[in-house]
């Protein structure tokens, strides 16, 4: 294997870790392999990027810690050689690694710092991976709903290119689909979260098809869909022992526990609650803790413990932060601004409820700039879409059409060659004489003028002759047509075989015929002439008890340098004069006339 093909290898794994990391790790598996059994030179760059591939890799599933040195060393070594790709994808699990952590601001100044050379070197896949990373950090700041242009700008990039992997995309139209969930846009929201679920779901579980299942579902708990929202949940949280990392798996189970109470579960809905409590990163997730606090004072609402749900929700509340606007913040301000109403606290209830309106106006202004974006931005990209999923579908047409196609192109060729056969025995037709099989007199027009073109570049001189069999009509009259047509096709053989292979022969019509020799002198056709004329008159032709011998014909023979420009009417006309020449003189003669 190459070291390009190693790297294609090394790159294909690093868009798959994301979603498919078995997958992934099996590609980087071969890759490894070949690279170091391979004697060829030149494979340092390509064993880096399979390093930064590892690096990567234990990013999202093992050990970060133990990462800093590592990252550290690549860099260096991309550095010293010039290799400006792989020090971007390091850069990138740096920014990858800072959307884990808390400090933001320093988050995002490094992804701004590294967009402009990014564009320069990365292609649309590792770009759209660059303004996912910068969506990450912008959501944790100033919140999801701000976020929705560059997600579009990286959706647009991922459907343009063939070679983006399902759960990229999917993840981008989750992300998407949340921003619009987050301002209320629940229309626009249900159309991308609902697609991202469909493309993830044939994939295997990760925290990023976890993080869309959850998105779905909420989408369909704000339309009320809460047996659907739990349908949805299920399969995920049952493969969650397979999660090689907890990222998201608090959500998720918070979201799966509200689904369970809305359904009056309030058993699985504790045991969820409990779990998630005790996964839950707040360094990873900011808003975790508020949905910890909101779904623990929904279920103790739920079980009528209203003053210690009104306990649990002031609780999260005071970890709301001024940057967030996720969906577990507004319900949990609303819940509790309720629970603070119903134990007589009214002027908490009143202060609460006046930061939920004051959220959702703000909301409700970023929704409006969030469907503008959406009609100016996804309008190509829904377009794209369309054709890709038609063009999917064709190809599953044409692959389940594909024996039967083939089946009908084998017919179609025979058919083909059969017309072919059939127009070359229709061509052989046309030009052949029926009775003797010469070539005919409309043949020799056609082919004449190119066999004097051809002779003509060489220099060679072109004899005509023409040749009457004699009392040809005394043969008919006396021995019958039988004979005739026996006479006929005698001659035609033995003007076969006395002249060339490549001599024209031709029954010129009735009982004249015509042979045209090329690269040939006066005296050698001649004598061709007089041979045949021997084998002639020595032939018997028997027809029933008829006997018929010392058959004679007439010649005339034109001799002439070939020359395109040639009047050939003329040099028949010439010819036909020797040939009656040759009758005149008393026939069984052979004349020869100059061209004058």
């Amino acid at each position: 294997m190459s070291a390009a093909e190693i790297d294609h290898l090394a790159l294909t794994a690093l868009r798959l870790l994301p979603d498919e990391p078995d997958r992934a790790m099996r590609l980087w598996d071969d890759a490894f392999a070949c690279a170091s059994d391979s004697n060829e030179s030149g494979l340092e760059r390509s064993l880096l990027r399979l390093g930064i591939v590892k690096m990567h890799y234990q990013a999202r599933f093992g050990d970060r810690e133990a990462l800093g040195s590592r990252m550290l060393a690549a860099s260096a070594q991309a550095r010293e050689h010039g290799w400006r790709v792989e020090s971007l994808l390091v850069d990138l699990l740096e920014v990858f690694l800072g959307t884990l952590g808390t400090d933001h601001d320093e988050g995002l100044r490094d992804v701004e710092a590294i967009r402009a050379e990014a564009e320069a070197h990365l292609d649309s896949i590792e770009l759209s991976w660059m303004e996912l990373m910068a969506g990450h950090f912008r959501g944790y700041m100033v919140g999801w709903a701000q976020e929705p242009e560059r997600t579009y700008r990286a959706l647009n990039r991922l459907v343009s290119s063939p070679d983006a992997p399902a759960g990229l995309i999917a993840n981008t139209q989750k992300n998407i689909g949340y921003s619009h969930l987050l301002v209320g846009n629940v229309d626009l929201a249900s159309t991308y979260l609902e697609q991202a679920w469909r493309l993830y779901q044939p994939l295997p579980l990760t925290p990023r098809k976890l993080s869309s299942v959850k998105a779905w579902a909420q989408c369909l708990m704000s339309i009320n869909e809460y047996r659907r929202a739990d349908a949805v949940m299920q399969p995920a949280l049952d493969a969650r022992a397979g999660l090689g990392t907890p990222l998201y798996l608090a959500s998720a189970l918070l979201v799966a526990a509200e689904a369970k109470l809305k359904l009056g579960d309030r058993s699985s809905a504790t045991g969820l609650l409990e779990e998630a409590a005790a996964t839950a990163d707040a360094a990873a997730e900011p808003a975790i803790l508020v949905h910890v606090a909101y779904v623990r004072a929904l279920l103790l609402s739920e079980r009528h413990e209203v003053p210690a749900a009104a306990e649990a929700g002031e609780a999260g509340c005071a970890l709301i932060t001024s940057n967030t606007h996720e969906i577990a913040v507004q319900s949990c301000l609303d819940l509790t601004a309720r629970l603070q109403a119903q134990v007589g606290n009214f002027q908490r209830a009143y202060e609460l409820q006046c930061r939920v309106i004051e959220m959702r106006r703000d909301l409700a202004k970023k929704s409006a700039e969030v469907r503008h974006i959406d009609l100016h931005v996804d309008h190509q990209t829904h377009l794209a879409r369309i054709e890709i999923e038609h063009a999917r579908r064709e190809r599953a047409i044409a692959e389940a059409a594909e024996a039967a196609i083939v089946q009908k192109n084998v017919l179609l060729e025979q058919r083909l060659h059969e017309v072919e056969r059939l127009q070359e025995s229709l061509r052989e037709l046309a030009n052949r004489d029926a009775l003797t099989g010469l070539y005919n007199r409309r043949y020799l027009g056609e082919a004449l003028p190119g066999l004097v073109s051809m002779a003509s570049r060489h220099g060679d001189r072109i004899v005509v002759i023409l040749i009457d069999l004699d009392h040809f009509k005394a043969v008919n009259d006396v021995h019958g047509h039988q004979m005739g047509d026996l006479v006929l096709e005698g001659f035609a053989d033995l003007l076969r075989d006395g002249f060339r292979a490549h001599d024209l022969c031709c029954r010129y019509g009735g009982e004249e015929f015509c042979v045209v020799m090329a690269d040939t002198g006066d005296i050698a056709a001649h004598e061709r002439v007089e041979e045949l004329q021997q084998r002639l008159g020595e032939k018997v032709f028997v027809s029933g008890d008829k006997q018929l011998t010392r058959v004679g014909f007439s010649a005339g023979i034109v001799a002439f340098f070939a020359d395109p420009r040639m009047d050939l009417d003329r040099v028949f006309r010439r010819a036909d004069q020797a040939l009656y020449a040759a009758k005149n003189g008393g026939r069984r003669q052979i004349s020869a006339f100059d061209l004058a």
